[in-house]
């Protein structure tokens, strides 16, 4: 109901909200409403109802609010942590959805989390906190879809920093007009315009009387700079808006339609750097990538990290993971293929379908596949495994499995036939990492486990009670997964084979499993659905597996899975065997760590980052656990350069001198000259001192700044590396005054100044003038408040000092003048500790370690008075124990129990990556997504 159909003892608007947290909001927010579209002189447009302003006191408070609900035409629940645990906002909900339309109520998210979950149709109920769960639940199931929702979390901290807002501000008029648009039944642009055209006629006519004739000229000229200027705020929240909106419609069609979701996200960015278009640039690379391959059988598997070879017509093709191009094509062979194998070393494919035939080809050339031989087998090929040393390849058809002898692949010979058996819905074959195990279906409800003989003849060792659809074992051997049509996956102790022991069952959420798959590291289990769904579950502990990720898109049953050697990319294929016509036929590529996606560029195996573990020229990275030197820029892999010394079993702090010349270790104490990587030397070993926990180089790399065990930061002048000096010490960091003691960082270097903010006490930071190292000054004290410190970064000019506290909150500081620090702003507070903290020395962006869920936070602060959140790394391991960006700032680097991972956080680069994974957007697709603007396509 609009506002003009108002009732006269009606109101079109009710705000639910807590009166504990968002009085004032309400209130602001009620103003803004009420003369939203209003000329000064005509009463209110929009009857808006709130307690404090309608309700008096009263015996009966409860059926005063059901009778305002009853004569409500809206409800509008300001969303908060406070708000969801009232029970008047619950009950006011509720009476909502049972009395009126669910559909007409909107949300204003004031505070807390609010995470929406587009693939489950439902609020993320582990992240949102905001919404009370059981009404929202009612809500969703009166009227499914997502809600409609802004965020008003900027009004709440702008009202708490400055006491009140103006009724004319811009930002509150643009988000007033997104719940006003709904409620009168009319476009935002349209009541914008509206809004603003009222402006603009109360601010002539203000002029009008005050000026005289004889300031006309004045006047005209101040209303058209005026009317520009609107008009230039007008369009670029315009643009603001569409990208935003265009960066939502991506989220939600990303597994659906990738390559369109890819497309859509470069033109968000061209319209306009809004922080949900750069977040969403920053977290792209885990949208999968579709494979061009010709109606897919879904054999498919990995011949390197880099290199996939998957059916494709009628024959097989070799794509590169990275791009999807086609590096080359196997001539087919009559009829399709059904499977396909690679040996572990990548030099030999075998490939087989309903013929019987298998061939073997030789891959030493990617380029131009070799064949070697073929061999006649079973009378259908369903599944094909080499065993490690690629001496046997078993071959399965569903019903019986074969042995060949494949020492000399120009000769393969077959050494052994299992007998048949009846499955019905068919089975899968697997083979055991060392070629002494198979396993096979030999009915529908049973596994048949065999031993291969090191001549190649089968015999029977036992038969499993388990469904026999998908069956895999783990890389060492010691586990076999069974899975079927009872929702049951099974994992089975195989370290006596004649004797399976079941050890645990994951119970997936679709009716059937046709394909199952495990890590190179076993860490990992995937198994794909008829449902078209993938699931990873991690199964580290096999007694206690934990479910990760769901990664959907196909559309029908995912009848193939296969993860690359490093365990970072798992394809996936699907396949309706019955109705070709009707299915996707599609190789989709994820990026994944463990059991989750991952956007992450680079993935090493070393952890522990100092915070300068990069090389001047960023292409170049240092690791802690192991002792490491890694090139990950301009290589197709990383590459160790250097296997450095390391005395610590937790692993130890490497830093890069500035020039990139020298390494700084921290246990012993010690500089070494890694000039050259692979012949480093070690320049000198500190005598007599205690093994410091942390090392950091001064810009010019002169002075090399060393935390001790104890806490106190002691300087050395390292002019002459080979005969290190030391010159004076700071006191220690009080032992309550950082969050963990050992690993957070007390101290940072002020960018290119000569100044060191270092944690003293609960209270302070403290700020000391090393330019002369050997008698450092006490400049000023930074006042961070009772809250323990997690971390401290600066930007690149030392003149912004930011720092991380317990409480989950990052303050920035103006120390341009070091004796007086000023207070610029703060991020909102978040659930955990900000334990770790990096700025970008290039750019705008700094991030920050969230301890409770592990993810990494990333903030713009080209304002630092105004930090705005632009992107959440998820899935970086448990507790992340090192953060650092690259010089250049095109990398961020993380480290955790995992591994260390880098992301991109250069959007020129992902723009590219983004345009040549996809297809230029079609001119259909631009019209229904972008309809008020000329067909234009950002990658043409």
């Amino acid at each position: 109901m609009g506002a003009e159909e108002a009732r006269d003892d009606g109101y079109d608007v009710f705000i639910s909200y807590s009166q504990n947290l968002d009085r004032d909001v309400a209130a602001v927010f009620q103003r803004g409403m009420e003369n939203f579209g209003r000329p000064w002189y005509r009463p209110v447009r929009l009857r808006v109802f709130r307690d404090t302003t309608h309700l008096s006191a009263g015996p009966d408070l409860q059926g005063g609010i059901e009778k305002a609900l009853s004569c409500s035409a809206w409800l509008i629940v300001m969303a908060s942590p406070q708000a969801a645990a009232s029970p008047w906002v619950r009950a006011e909900i509720d009476w909502w959805v049972a009395h009126k339309d669910s559909r007409r109520i909107l949300l204003a998210w004031t505070d807390g989390d609010l995470e929406w979950d587009p693939a489950a149709q439902d609020f993320d109920w582990s992240r949102t906190d905001a919404l009370p769960r059981e009404q929202m639940e009612k809500v969703l199931a009166a009227a499914p879809g997502c809600p409609r929702w802004v965020d008003l979390r900027w009004l709440r901290a702008q009202i708490d920093e400055r006491g009140s807002v103006p009724v004319n501000d811009p930002r509150l008029v643009a988000d007033v007009a997104e719940f006003a648009a709904p409620v009168q039944g009319r476009s935002k642009s349209d009541l914008i315009g509206h809004h603003l055209r009222l402006r603009k006629r109360r601010n002539r006519t203000a002029g009008a009387t005050i000026l005289v004739l004889a300031l006309l000229l004045t006047t005209a000229t101040w209303f058209g700079l005026a009317a520009d200027r609107q008009a230039d705020i007008a369009a670029t929240r315009q643009l603001s808006a569409t990208s935003r909106q265009l960066v939502a419609e991506a989220a939600t069609i990303q597994h659906s339609q990738p390559g369109l979701a890819r497309q859509l996200l470069v033109e968000a960015y061209r319209l306009s750097h809004t922080e949900q278009a750069v977040g969403a640039l920053l977290t792209s690379a885990d949208i999968p990538r579709v494979v061009p391959a010709r109606h897919s059988s879904g054999a498919l598997a990995f011949v390197s990290r880099s290199l996939l070879v998957a059916s494709s017509g009628d024959g097989l093709a070799l794509f590169d993971v990275r791009t999807g191009a086609l590096v080359s094509e196997l001539p087919p062979r009559g009829s399709r293929p059904l499977a396909v194998a690679v040996s572990s070393d990548g030099r030999l494919l075998a490939e087989g379908g309903n013929t019987g035939e298998v061939r073997i080809w030789d891959l030493s050339d990617r380029r131009k596949p070799r064949r070697l031989s073929s061999v006649w087998t079973l009378s259908t090929v369903r599944d094909l495994a080499f065993d490690e040393s690629a001496s046997v390849l078993v071959v399965g058809s569903g019903t019986r499995v074969a042995a060949v002898d494949v020492r000399d692949p120009a000769r393969p010979r077959v050494t052994g036939v299992s007998s048949g058996v009846t499955v019905s819905l068919g089975s899968g074959t697997a083979i055991s990492g060392d070629g002494t195990l198979i396993a096979t279906g030999a009915a529908d409800d049973k596994v048949r486990v065999l031993r291969v003989s090191g001549s190649g003849e089968l015999s029977t060792l036992t038969t499993i009670d388990a469904p026999s659809a998908a069956v895999s074992f783990s890389p060492s051997g010691h586990l076999l997964a069974t899975a079927g049509e009872d929702r049951t996956v099974r994992l089975w102790d195989m370290a006596r084979p004649r004797r399976p022991e079941p050890r645990t069952a994951l119970h997936s959420p679709s009716e059937s499993v046709r394909s199952v798959a495990f890590s190179a590291d076993g860490r990992t289990l995937a198994t794909g659905d008829t449902e078209g769904s993938v699931h990873l579950w991690d199964v580290s502990d096999p007694f206690r597996p934990r479910q990760g990720e769901t990664l959907d898109g196909h559309t029908f049953v995912v009848n193939s899975l296969a993860f690359s050697p490093d365990g970072r990319t798992l394809a996936s294929a699907a396949w309706d065997t019955v109705s070709e016509e009707l299915s996707d036929n599609t190789v989709r590529l994820w990026n994944v760590h463990g059991a989750r996606r991952s956007s992450a560029h680079v993935f090493l195996p070393g952890d522990g980052l100092s915070p300068q573990p990069f090389a001047p020229t960023g292409g170049v990275v240092v690791t802690g656990r192991p002792g490491a030197i890694w090139k990950v820029d301009g290589v197709p892999e990383p590459r160790r350069l250097a296997t450095l010394p390391s005395f610590r079993s937790g692993g130890q702090d490497y830093s890069f001198s500035p020039d990139g010349r020298t390494l700084a270790a921290g246990h012993p104490l010690s500089l070494w000259d890694v000039s050259t990587p692979e012949r480093r030397r070690e320049h000198a070993r500190f005598r007599e001192v205690e093994d410091p926990q942390t090392v950091v180089f001064g810009l010019d790399g002169r002075l090399l700044a060393a935390r001790e065990p104890l806490g106190a930061v002691r300087l050395w002048d390292v002019t002459d590396p080979d005969r290190p000096r030391s010159t004076a010490e700071l006191p220690a960091a009080k032992p309550d005054a950082l969050i963990d003691y050992k690993g957070s960082s007390s101290f940072v270097f002020a960018g290119d100044r000569a100044l060191i903010a270092s944690v003293r006490d609960r209270k302070a930071v403290q700020l000391w003038d090393v330019g002369r190292p050997d008698r450092p000054v006490r400049r000023g004290t930074v006042p961070v408040g009772p809250w323990r410190t997690g971390s401290l970064a600066t930007t690149a000019d030392g003149g912004t000092l930011f720092v991380g506290d317990a409480r989950g909150g990052m303050t920035a500081w103006d120390i341009t003048d070091a004796r007086r620090p000023k207070r610029l702003g703060a991020s909102q507070r978040h659930s955990g500790a900000i334990t770790r903290l990096a700025a970008d020395p290039v750019g705008n962006m700094l991030a920050g370690v969230d301890e409770n869920s592990g993810s990494v936070r990333l903030w713009d602060v080209a304002d630092p008075s105004v930090p705005r959140e632009i992107a959440l790394l998820a899935g970086t391991g448990t507790r992340p124990s090192g953060l650092a960006f690259s010089p250049d700032g095109g990398l961020l680097a993380v480290s955790s129990d995992d591994g260390t991972q880098l992301w991109r956080t250069d959007v020129g680069p992902i723009l590219q990556q983004l345009c040549a994974q996809s297809a230029p957007i079609t001119e259909a697709q631009w019209k229904e997504y972008l309809p008020d603007r000329p067909y234009d396509p950002p990658c043409a």
